[in-house]
């Protein structure tokens, strides 16, 4: 009779290791799909604004083509066009890093 009193404790301590295990797995898996639609849906959006980016530029070249602006105005707006896109990209660096070092 002595032994079953000693085992019992064991036997639920088993069992609630086992459940904050299982716990802990379903919370690292909501967490990891979460984290994934995450970088889909930015994945997304960077293409939308390389797709929104080339439908301008494209409607750009034809103005050019029909010599509606001018050389130095192309010029400019190809500098704006870098300079957004260098100020993107450095945003989504800092965003990457944000999220690496939180981890």
């Amino acid at each position: 009779m002595t032994d079953k009193p000693a085992h019992i404790p064991i036997r639920l301590g088993g069992q609630l290791l086992n459940l904050i295990l299982v716990a802990l797995g379903i919370a690292a898996a909501y967490f990891m799909t979460i984290q994934s639609l995450k970088l889909e849906l930015a994945a997304k959006a960077e293409s939308a604004v390389v797709e929104t980016l080339d439908k301008k530029l494209s409607s750009f070249e034809v103005f050019l083509k029909e010599g509606v602006v001018s050389r130095e105005q192309f010029y400019q707006f190809s500098r704006q066009i870098e300079a957004r896109l260098t100020r993107i990209e450095h945003h989504l660096i800092e965003q990457t890093g944000e999220k690496l070092g939180k981890r």
